[in-house]
């Protein structure tokens, strides 16, 4: 509980010391750019079913590795509170604090089905993940093009996990199909460099890109995890905000048996021209194997949900 609570405090004391630049904000032209501007919000992403199918073994989630274990069924929510905070011309301060509950519960691979002496206990719990901060720099191409590029570090405030924990982050890891796993990754500090474009070419139409990279360094036994995460956005949107759109994203985590994992999201969302009250929810469905088809029986399917303010 101790770490949860410097987290937050730190947080909270980075808020007032990025007031008097906020203060001194204007509204800008290319402040239609998520990337641009003071953002605060809350994430939740929560599977539709349960999950069927062969997952990193639990030790892998916490360091012991990233061989395949036998079939599992498993379950996850996660949830993050995330702040972009801007600083000076196009830099801004980015934090997060996520937090997660994931179950597990294992079959050895020949194990025949409703044959409970084969069945390993379910293995659960609710743990905090992996608070990150990190900068990103927006520049102002055109009008309607924003270059982003980006670092950020992830603290590892989970040592020593028990079985259920590790049990959760493993479920965890594969809620938002292996994105974002600096957030659920145990006992590693992960570091990850960022990349991307936002594109407006009319007033209605939004594209985003973005690839990152994040080499996870091992805080006890355990390998350098490497991930590199792509993914690609369009979104048609109303003057008023509302938007409906598509997200196509593929996760390749190199140091594991599944090294690709590929997703799409369709969304609707409100996003205010300047100051308001944003909201995303979009269906993540996965598209191969093991984690898909998403739609079918016991596949990744996860519904996403983003509330936040724009100031």
């Amino acid at each position: 509980m101790r770490p949860l609570v410097l987290s937050l405090a730190a947080l909270a004391l980075l808020l007032p010391a990025a007031a008097p630049a906020l203060a001194e904000e204007t509204v800008k032209e290319e402040d239609w750019a998520k990337a641009r501007g003071f953002r605060l919000g809350v994430e939740a992403d929560v599977l539709v079913s349960t999950i069927e199918a062969s997952l990193p073994r639990r030790e892998a989630a916490s360091g012991g590795g990233a061989s395949a274990g036998g079939e599992a069924s498993s379950f996850a929510a996660s949830f993050a509170a995330v702040a972009q905070i801007p600083l000076f011309a196009g830099l801004h301060l980015d934090a997060e604090l996520p937090f997660a509950y994931g179950s597990s519960q294992a079959r050895p691979p020949d194990a025949a089905v409703g044959d409970a002496a084969t069945v390993a206990p379910e293995l659960e719990g609710f743990f905090f993940g992996n608070p990150s901060i990190g900068l990103h720099y927006v520049a102002s191409v055109f009008p309607t093009l924003m270059v982003i590029g980006g670092l950020s570090a992830s603290i590892p405030i989970t040592q020593d996990p028990s079985d259920d924990t590790a049990a959760a982050a493993a479920a965890a890891l594969a809620v938002r199909g292996y994105f974002d796993a600096q957030r659920t990754l145990l006992e590693h500090v992960p570091l990850r460099a960022r990349g991307g474009v936002e594109l407006r070419p009319i007033e209605a139409f939004y594209v985003r890109s973005d690839l990152v990279a994040m080499f996870a360094i091992p805080t006890a036994d355990g390998e350098t995890e490497v991930f590199i995460e792509h993914a690609s956005e369009a979104e048609l949107r109303s003057l008023g905000g509302f938007g409906v759109g598509a997200r196509l994203q593929a996760a390749f985590p190199l140091t594991r048996t599944d090294k690709v994992a590929l997703a799409a999201e369709p969304f609707v969302g409100v996003e205010p021209p300047t100051s308001g009250l944003y909201f995303r929810a979009g269906l993540l469905v996965a598209l191969d194997e093991p984690l898909g088809f998403g739609l079918e029986q016991g596949k990744l399917a996860t519904v996403r949900v983003a509330l936040g303010g724009k100031f």
